[in-house]
């Protein structure tokens, strides 16, 4: 069979695969391209969207991988999204001339790029790190399609395309990319099946069905409830009456149940990523992701109360327990905006916190003393004292420092995504916040054979994303997204004591109380629709709530599906429960929170 037929068999077989057989022998036509380089026609097209999944959509295909011969260029732009991004080499062939690609800041400029080697190549945005689009070039002379013996990786490592680090990262892609190939707790089992095209790996031929993989799909409801609620960004839930994708989910900790989905239907609420309260619990302050904009609705009834410009791309939220003030990390710039609380968050100020920085996912400490923002764009870390908004920039060596969180003695922990070159695949960054230095860096990978893919040890952490540290200060726990695993951290040895499993795109994590005392991490995933329950006093997982709601007629794609921020409510940590507790009895509470507080335990309030 030659090869055309092999591409053709492919589409039949799984429709994420037209991208094959549209480009593999034909560029696309003239009218269907924009040059952006003078003298450089493209033959293939990726653009950037705020669609799940097709976050690099080949517009003739609707695929996220395009297929050209060597010495033709693609064209990767920006069309249908609300934001800027970064066009980047995440994974490209060792020795391609002019690679990697890179955009220092995000920006709405596009990209033509010449590819001279066969093999593989994938992009991704520094900001939104799980966008992923691919090029293969394709020399016709050799058999299967050329995916090259070696890929060079943005850390600098190199790998044989055999490794079993290589192969996560091809099988993540196509799971990313494809919806269809997501994990539905609608369904018996979860089946990625791939279809039988050879690929060539630098001469050694394989199925790309070698990569399928098949699980059951079993839900488990905690036996003991939690206190309060549950939030949670099902940021790539389609509405019926939006272009743009996301809700916030809130489950019900007593009983698991799901109590309501805010859909900001009228606002075309975009990408929800993760979410922040005031002291008495009424308001709800909402970051998109993938826009400008932060909206602000009622925690009771979901209704929007206000949706206000603060920048490009805004990711988290978080108030300092001190004084109410409320932060938002600007992802796409180099600063943290500062608002006063209430209905209509009214901007006070921004905090500059390095060039080229996007903060993204901060944390300000349990006293209100200092506020930690990883930079994503500059390998860095930054601390701040809020009482006077002096800014300390830390280098690090991480790529993407994407998540930070501190204790109760100011030392904060970042999740590195892609490692601290050149020693460490998968790593957290501890910084002592009082002396403004790091004082070290955890292999949370430690236990793992990139090569073989043995691991045999607890430390099998890849990909690290949310890190908190637990309210009592004993564990860090961090959703590792690549190896879709839970990593639990000793903070006294700083040593892996437990890898439990979680699901593809694992992603958010916060704790909440557990009824009678201790507590439960809520773990979302990007590509699941459940809430992973880990009860922190065994360190296992007690439960697997599902996140899509059948009944609920007004959401027309990916039900439950893009578990991201996760807020569960009363706050968990001392420091930030105590604002709350102080209006116990005022009037101020609704008889809802009252009755949660009730329950919180002399441990709990940190007594």
């Amino acid at each position: 069979m030659n090869r055309a037929s092999i591409l053709t068999l492919a589409v039949a077989t799984a429709s994420w695969l037209a991208p094959l057989a549209a480009n593999a022998k034909e560029g696309a036509a003239p009218e269907d391209v924009i040059i952006s380089r003078p003298g450089v026609l493209p033959s293939a097209v990726l653009e950037m969207t705020d669609e799940p999944g097709k976050w690099f959509k080949d517009p003739k295909s609707g695929g996220s991988l395009v297929v050209i011969k060597p010495g033709e260029a693609a064209l990767i732009k920006m069309t249908d999204t609300n934001t800027d991004h970064t066009i980047t080499s995440l994974i490209w062939q060792p020795g391609a001339a002019k690679f990697p690609v890179d955009q220092e800041k995000p920006s709405n400029a596009s990209v033509t790029q010449t590819f001279d080697k066969p093999g593989l190549y994938v992009f991704t945005c520094k900001v939104h790190p799980y966008m992923f689009g691919a090029v293969v070039v394709d020399d016709p002379a050799t058999e299967g399609l050329d995916l090259g013996g070696e890929i060079q990786l943005v850390t600098g490592a190199k790998v044989p395309t055999t490794s079993d680090i290589a192969k996560k990262l091809l099988r993540t892609f196509f799971v990313a990319t494809t919806p269809t190939l997501w994990r539905d707790y609608g369904k018996p089992s979860w089946e990625v099946k791939l279809p039988d095209l050879a690929v060539n790996l630098g001469g050694a031929v394989i199925k790309l069905s070698a990569l399928n993989l098949s699980a059951p799909n079993a839900l488990l409801q905690p036996k003991t409830p939690g206190v309060g609620e549950v939030w949670v960004n099902t940021q790539f839930e389609g509405v019926s009456g939006k272009t743009k994708f996301g809700t916030a989910t809130q489950i019900d900790a007593s009983n698991w149940t799901i109590k309501q989905k805010v859909k900001g239907v009228e606002q075309n609420m975009n990408n929800p990523h993760n979410m922040w309260t005031d002291a008495a619990y009424k308001y709800i302050y909402q970051t998109e992701w993938f826009d400008k904009r932060l909206t602000t609705f009622d925690r009771v009834t979901g209704k929007v109360y206000n949706t206000q410009i603060v920048g490009q791309n805004p990711s988290h939220a978080m108030s300092n327990p001190l004084n109410a003030m409320l932060y938002v990390a600007i992802n796409g710039e180099d600063r943290v905006l500062k608002l006063s609380p209430g209905e209509y968050p009214t901007a006070m100020g921004s905090i500059n916190v390095g060039p080229h920085s996007g903060p993204h996912g901060h944390h300000i400490t349990d006293d209100g003393k200092y506020m930690v923002t990883p930079n994503a764009l500059a390998s860095s870390v930054s601390v701040v004292d809020l009482a006077t908004e002096k800014m300390t920039e830390i280098r690090t060596g991480g790529v993407i420092p994407i998540a930070a969180w501190s204790d109760m003695n100011h030392k904060a922990y970042v999740a590195n995504l892609l490692g601290t070159p050149p020693k460490l695949l998968s790593s957290l960054t501890v910084i002592d916040m009082d002396a403004k230095k790091k004082v070290a860096d955890i292999d949370i990978a430690a236990d793992y054979d990139p090569i073989s893919g043995a691991h045999k040890g607890e430390a099998y952490g890849l990909l690290p994303i949310q890190t908190p540290v637990s309210p009592d200060g004993k564990y860090v726990v961090t959703a590792n997204t690549l190896s879709a695993t839970v990593t639990v951290l000793d903070t006294k040895t700083h040593k892996v004591v437990k890898s439990l499993p979680c699901e593809p795109g694992c992603h958010g994590v916060n704790f909440g109380l557990k009824k009678g005392g201790g507590y439960y991490a809520y773990v979302a995933s990007k590509f699941a629709n459940d809430l992973v329950v880990i009860d922190m006093d065994k360190l296992e997982v007690a439960g697997r709530v599902l996140l899509a709601d059948p009944k609920d007629g007004l959401i027309t794609a990916h039900n439950g599906m893009g578990g991201q921020g996760v807020l569960p409510l009363p706050l968990a940590e001392p420091g930030m429960l105590a604002p709350t507790l102080k209006l116990a009895g005022s009037g101020k509470l609704s008889a809802e929170v009252e009755g949660w507080l009730k329950l919180v335990t002399k441990e709990q309030r940190g007594d």
